[in-house]
């Protein structure tokens, strides 16, 4: 049995520092926003996006609590376009297991790029294609050759994987 994933152990493979923008998608409950807001300190600014009102709540409750002040919450449907956040600001963009669950896969992608700057990069996290005792049905699982290909088509270039847990993988691309 793997240990299960660790979003600060997944931030820290990114190469974020002090200072820098990041964007959650789907930021659920702020597994990676935590994290991404300890590494980048006061100075820098994290993005929470997600559809729903009580994970982003959840989010904003979990940041006061640490105190962190560098967090902005967003309300948005990532399958439209995002257009809350600034094109070409983010230096860093985690896509946290939420491919499986978004229809429009493509738009999500190309929101990605829109944020970032050049060079910017994206973390992906995703549910490994094979039978766990939790987590989403396999078959709505997205593998991981599939991710690469629509990175790849979007314009992105492959860094490389970043270490996960045994239900995971991880990529690290760069725009």
């Amino acid at each position: 049995m793997s240990k299960f994933l660790n979003p600060a152990e997944i931030v820290a493979q990114t190469g974020l520092m002090q200072g820098q923008v990041v964007a959650d998608l789907g930021c659920g409950n702020g597994f990676y926003v935590l994290p991404a807001a300890q590494m980048v300190g006061s100075s820098g600014i994290i993005y929470a996006v997600d559809i729903q009102t009580d994970k982003l709540a959840a989010t904003v409750s979990i940041a006061n609590q640490f105190g962190y002040k560098n967090v902005r919450v967003v309300q948005a449907n990532l399958g439209k376009p995002l257009l809350e956040i600034p094109a070409n600001s983010c230096d860093l963009v985690i896509v946290g297991n939420i491919l499986h669950e978004i229809g429009q896969k493509e738009e999500l992608i190309k929101n990605v790029y829109r944020i970032l700057k050049s060079p910017g990069r994206v973390a992906a996290v995703e549910w490994k294609r094979t039978a766990a005792p939790f987590g989403p049905p396999v078959e709505t699982r997205l593998d991981q050759e599939k991710l690469e290909v629509m990175l790849g088509l979007t314009g992105f270039r492959k860094i490389k994987d970043l270490m996960a847990d045994g239900y995971h993988y991880s990529v690290l691309y760069e725009k």
